[in-house]
């Protein structure tokens, strides 16, 4: 319970206690006031009964005779009726001198004005009265009448009501003014609480110092704390990338270094192995540095990095400068036609910087390799060297391409849309579930990866992910993969939770977009089992679209993560804005762990998140002693063929 809410309540208690007592108290005077209510009954009989003495010594000294005739006994009734009414008096008794009874009269008098258990509360008992009735000093009879306290209970119910009623209005006007002050005075709080809530937030304006002097005190520490998070986190999130810089980055490209390429290049061979590579080797370089000098020479270096980073605008491309003068590029999941036409760019690229000391296509030499099949780095690299040895002695041309020829079939793009399209209107998915496990050995989520098979053939979700970006269809699998995983907890309540992968292409895509707000407005029983994963790429490069898609998962309180943590070189702020539940680091970081430098920067960033609270996950962690040695480096979970000899979801 809030302060807030506690005051409300408390003063509001009290304001009804004293209303209460005050009724109460009202209601009890009344009750127990000598000449009012309790004895009111017992002042009108005496009244009543004083009237009767004067009237009934007329009426009596009329008898002349012991026994009643029935005229005079109605003429008797008719006196006592009108002298005690019937409505208060319950018995009414006269007796001669002789003792010989005149006349007696009970009636039975309900008493459904007030409540019984009113009645019960406030005591008033009935009252008797015996007098004698006398003329010229001579004794005629004795009247005996007793009296209810109905008028008493009535008047008493009517005073309570009123007063009850009058005071339950003062206290619900009191309550209201109550809660309006105490929300004026804890307006000042309330924003404090507010801003507690979103204290991860980055950037946000310091709060205004209101005007009570001890809140004034706090929010100025809060002001203070809240600051010092910001620069604590900023500074955090610099080092961490200035370490991977230190580690990964060639500082005067400002793109990654050979080291970084190699581990980006196994990376990639243990995911998807399909997709092209380049290796550039340009003399303008050299050149430069030899005619004009370092700072020159540095100049045209950071000119070639921008412009190669503008004509590769794929999202998971890797540009790196391996040597002095050379350039390597990984596009994953790139066609052979749009890696020969990428080729012609990048001749491009270097005929413009021409200084004219060199001929045209003579500065530049480029070999490019298309791989589909499982291969090792060793090889690649083979390879890569191999193409650009033949690009340096082609004469008219400087591009040389060498494709991949194995046994297995090549589609093309319009035959990998018609083959997703069969497998969604056949269903021809299927999927298998590798376990992120936390350190205290529980389960964190299933990770769903998808393939398609068909007859004999196997189409992993590497082999088709590059068609589904290259033609823009990411929706159509993305959707068919979440229903189908969605259907999948909702049969069985103990399976999960499953996390599945958006693809870059959706995250821009409006109308996927509301209909995954529909799909988990619909289903919020399955928040806590279901989580989706967003690539980091797509954080750095569509920040407000990702931000979008974000918010969506969080408003129905379902979980996301961002995969592929740490592999691009933008800062990580990014996470403080999008507030993710995990993070998965890439590969480039979790082998190799016995090189310090890997080591330091793998702390970093994971210490990064473990400061926002978000949980860190090692993906590709293969053994026992790779897992001991992230466990000391602020790594919080794992994933990998460790885990896969877990028992698999049915």
């Amino acid at each position: 319970m809030t302060l807030f809410k506690r005051q409300v309540i408390s003063i509001t208690a009290l304001v009804c206690a004293i209303v209460s007592a005050a009724s109460a108290q009202q209601i009890y005077s009344s009750y127990s006031s000598y000449s009012t209510l309790k004895h009111q009954h017992i002042v009108t009989s005496q009244t009543d009964i004083n009237r009767a003495l004067v009237i009934l010594p007329q009426a009596l000294k009329k008898l002349n005779a012991p026994m009643l005739s029935n005229t005079q006994e109605q003429e008797l009734f008719t006196i006592t009726n009108h002298l005690f009414p019937n409505t208060t008096y319950s018995q009414i008794n006269i007796t001669a001198a002789d003792y010989s009874q005149l006349i007696r009269q009970d009636n039975l008098i309900p008493m459904t004005h007030s409540p019984s258990w009113f009645q019960k509360l406030f005591k008033i008992p009935s009252h008797t009265e015996q007098r004698i009735i006398e003329h010229n000093n001579k004794s005629l009879g004795l009247l005996t009448i007793t009296v209810q306290p109905v008028l008493n209970y009535q008047q008493l119910w009517k005073i309570s009501t009123r007063t009850a009623l009058t005071n339950l209005l003062i206290a619900i006007i009191s309550s209201l003014l109550v809660y309006l002050i105490c929300r004026k005075n804890f307006a000042s709080l309330s924003r404090l609480t507010a801003r507690a809530r979103t204290i991860d937030n980055l950037n946000q304006a310091p709060l205004s110092i209101p005007n009570e002097s001890d809140l004034a005190i706090i929010v100025r520490a809060f002001n203070k704390i809240c600051a010092q998070l910001d620069a604590n986190f900023k500074n955090q999130a610099d080092e961490a990338m200035k370490l991977r810089q230190q580690a990964y980055l060639d500082t005067t490209s400002g793109l990654g270094n050979r080291s970084f390429f190699i581990h980006q290049l196994s990376s990639w061979l243990n995911e998807s192995h399909k997709g092209g590579l380049g290796l550039i080797q340009t003399d303008l370089i050299n050149e430069c540095y030899q005619n004009e000098g370092f700072k020159e020479g540095d100049e045209l270096v950071k000119t070639i990095a921008t412009r190669l980073n503008e004509v590769l605008i794929f999202n998971d491309v890797t540009l790196a400068r391996l040597s002095k003068d050379e350039f390597a590029i990984l596009i994953p999941n790139i066609s052979i036609e749009k890696l020969q036409l990428c080729s012609k760019s990048l001749v491009n690229v270097f005929n413009d910087l021409n200084t004219g000391t060199t001929t045209l296509n003579n500065n530049v030499a480029i070999g490019l390799v298309f791989n589909e099949n499982k291969s090792t780095p060793s090889q690649i690299l083979t390879q890569l060297d191999n193409a650009l040895t033949q690009a340096k002695i082609m004469p008219h041309d400087a591009v040389f391409i060498i494709k991949d020829i194995n046994n297995q079939i090549t589609l093309g793009k319009q035959q990998w849309k018609s083959l997703l399209e069969e497998a969604i209107s056949e269903d021809l998915f299927t999927y298998k579930f590798q376990p992120a496990t936390l350190s205290n050995g529980a389960n964190y989520h299933y990770e769903v990866f998808t393939a398609i098979k068909k007859n004999n053939n196997y189409y992993s979700a590497g082999m088709f992910l590059g068609a589904i970006e290259d033609l823009k269809i990411g929706s159509w699998f993305d959707r068919h993969v979440i229903v189908a995983i969605i259907n999948k907890l909702n049969a069985d309540r103990t399976s999960g939770p499953f996390a599945i992968n958006i693809t870059n292409s959706c995250i821009n895509d409006p109308s996927f977009i509301r209909w995954l707000d529909n799909l988990l407005q619909k289903n919020p029983l399955l928040s806590s089992r279901l989580f989706f994963e967003i690539q980091e790429i797509s954080c750095i490069r569509h920040t407000d679209a990702t931000g979008i898609l974000c918010s969506i998962i969080r408003k129905y309180e379902f979980g996301f993560g961002i995969d592929n943590y740490g592999r691009n070189f933008q800062s990580l702020t990014y996470l403080k804005e999008l507030q993710p539940n995990y993070v998965k680091i890439d590969y480039v970081y979790t082998h190799q762990l016995n090189d310090q430098t890997k080591s330091t920067v793998l702390s970093s960033i994971c210490r990064t998140a473990h400061s926002l609270n978000i949980k860190v996950i090692a993906t590709r962690v293969e053994t026992a002693t790779q897992l001991e040695r992230l466990s000391e480096l602020f790594v919080g979970g794992y994933q990998g063929f460790i885990t896969e000899k877990q028992p698999q979801p049915a």
